[in-house]
C-alpha cells in the first residue's frame, strides 16, 4: 500500500505554528505597547515581564516545532527529488529494453523481422486456426554476386530482393508480414488462403533488373508456396521449403506446392527425399526388379521416361544381334588392293564377339523385359 503524501500535512504544519507564533508575539507585545504608550511605564514592564513568563515558553515550543516541521518538509522534498530520479532512471531503462526488444527481433540488414517474430505470427494462426498462406524464398545467386563485387554488393542484393518481395506481399494482404529467417532466406506470411495470388505477386515483382552496387543486375530468387487452411502452419512451412527445393532445382522458379511433384514432409517438418509417388505400393515391384547379383539403386522417372528406356535398352539388344549375326569374311574372295589392310573380322574373331554380343543381349533384354513389366503394372494400378 502506498504511502500518502507528507508535503500537504508539513505545509499544514507549518503554517500554523507560523500563526501560533506571531499570535504569541501580538498577544505578548500588544498590553506593553498600549501601558507604554500611555507613560505608565512600571506597568508596561511588569506586564512585560508577566507576559514573558507567560507566553516564552508557547514561543519556545512553537519555534522548535516550527524548526522540526521545515526539517521534516526538507527532507520530503528531498525523497520527492530521489523518487523523481529513480522514476526518470526507469523510464530509460524501459525505453532501452524497448529499443533492444525491436533490434532483437528485426533483421539489421534489411528491416524486416526475423525468424522469431515469424515463427510467433505462425503460432498465432495455428492458435485461432486461421488460414493462412506461406511462401518460402531463397536468393539465387548471392555466392557469385558476393564474389564478383564482394559482401557489400551481396548486401545489397538481398536489401533489394526483401523490398520487392515487401511490396509483393503489401500488394495481396496489407496484413501481410515479409521476415528475413536467415542468410539468404525470406519468409512470406499473408492472411488467407491464396496462393495464386501471392505467386502471381511475386513473379511481377521481380521482373526487371535492379542497381545493385552500380550495376544492373537481375534478382533471381526460388520461392515455394503453401496454404494453411486452419492447420498447423508449421507443416505448411515445411510444405512451402519442400516446394522451394524443387523450384531451386528447375532453377528461379515461383511454384505453388504439389504433393506428388514435392513429396510430403515428415512430422517434424524435414524436407522429404523422395516424391510422394515413389512410396506408392508398387515400390515393392521395382525393388524386386533385379536378378539379386548387385544392389540396386532407384531410379526416379516417369512412366514416359521409363518407356523412353525400355526402348533404347531394345535398340541397343537390336545392334547387338546385328553383331552375332555377321558373317566372316574369305580372304580369297577379298578385292582390296594389295597394300591395305583388310579388318575383316576373321571368324575367331567373330566367334569372341558373339560371345560377347550374347552376353549383352541377354543383359539389355533383361532389363527392357523388367522396365516393361513394371510400365504395365503401373499403368493399371494408376
Amino acid at each position: 500500500m502506498p504511502k500518502p503524501d507528507a508535503r500537504p500535512t508539513d505545509r499544514g504544519d507549518l503554517l500554523r505554528t507560523t500563526a501560533t507564533i506571531a499570535v504569541v508575539a501580538i498577544l505578548a507585545a500588544a498590553p506593553v505597547a498600549f501601558l507604554a504608550s500611555y507613560g505608565h511605564l512600571t506597568a508596561a514592564v511588569l506586564v512585560a515581564v508577566i507576559a514573558m513568563q507567560s507566553w516564552i515558553p508557547v514561543g519556545i515550543t512553537a519555534t522548535t516545532r516550527l524548526i522540526r516541521q521545515r526539517r521534516r518538509l526538507a527532507a520530503a522534498h528531498a525523497r520527492e527529488e530521489e523518487l523523481e530520479r529513480r522514476v526518470a532512471a526507469g523510464a530509460a531503462c524501459e525505453e532501452l529494453l524497448r529499443r533492444e526488444l525491436a533490434a532483437a527481433q528485426c533483421d539489421p540488414l534489411t528491416g524486416l523481422p526475423n525468424r522469431a517474430l515469424a515463427d510467433r505470427a505462425m503460432a498465432a494462426a495455428t492458435g485461432v486456426a486461421a488460414p493462412l498462406t506461406i511462401a518460402f524464398a531463397d536468393a539465387d545467386g548471392l555466392h557469385t554476386v558476393n564474389a564478383n563485387g564482394g559482401h557489400a554488393a551481396g548486401d545489397q542484393y538481398l536489401k533489394a530482393i526483401a523490398a520487392r518481395l515487401t511490396h509483393a506481399a503489401a500488394s495481396v494482404s496489407a496484413g501481410a508480414q515479409v521476415a528475413r529467417t536467415g542468410g539468404d532466406e525470406f519468409m512470406v506470411l499473408v492472411p488467407g488462403a491464396d496462393a495464386t495470388a501471392l505467386r502471381d505477386a511475386i513473379r511481377i515483382a521481380f521482373v526487371g533488373p535492379a542497381t545493385v552496387a552500380g550495376r544492373r543486375m537481375q534478382l533471381r530468387i526460388s520461392v515455394g508456396i503453401a496454404v494453411s487452411s486452419g492447420g498447423n502452419a508449421r507443416k505448411t512451412l515445411a510444405q512451402a521449403d519442400a516446394a522451394m527445393f524443387t523450384a531451386k532445382r528447375v532453377g528461379n522458379q515461383t511454384l505453388i506446392y504439389d504433393a506428388d511433384r514435392d513429396g510430403v514432409p515428415e512430422l517434424d517438418g524435414t524436407r522429404p527425399q523422395v516424391r510422394r509417388r515413389d512410396v506408392k505400393p508398387h515400390r515393392d515391384t521395382a525393388a524386386r526388379a533385379t536378378d539379386g547379383t548387385a544392389p540396386t539403386t532407384r531410379l526416379v522417372c516417369s512412366l514416359d521416361e521409363a518407356a523412353t528406356i525400355a526402348n533404347a535398352l531394345w535398340l541397343a539388344y537390336d545392334r547387338w544381334a546385328a553383331v552375332l549375326h555377321t558373317e566372316p569374311s574369305d580372304p580369297a574372295a577379298s578385292t582390296a588392293p594389295a597394300e591395305t589392310i583388310d579388318v575383316t573380322p576373321t571368324a575367331e574373331g567373330l566367334d569372341r564377339t558373339a560371345a560377347f554380343a550374347e552376353t549383352e543381349m541377354a543383359k539389355y533384354a533383361g532389363l527392357a523385359q523388367r522396365l516393361s513389366a513394371l510400365i504395365d503394372t503401373v499403368s493399371e494400378q494408376s
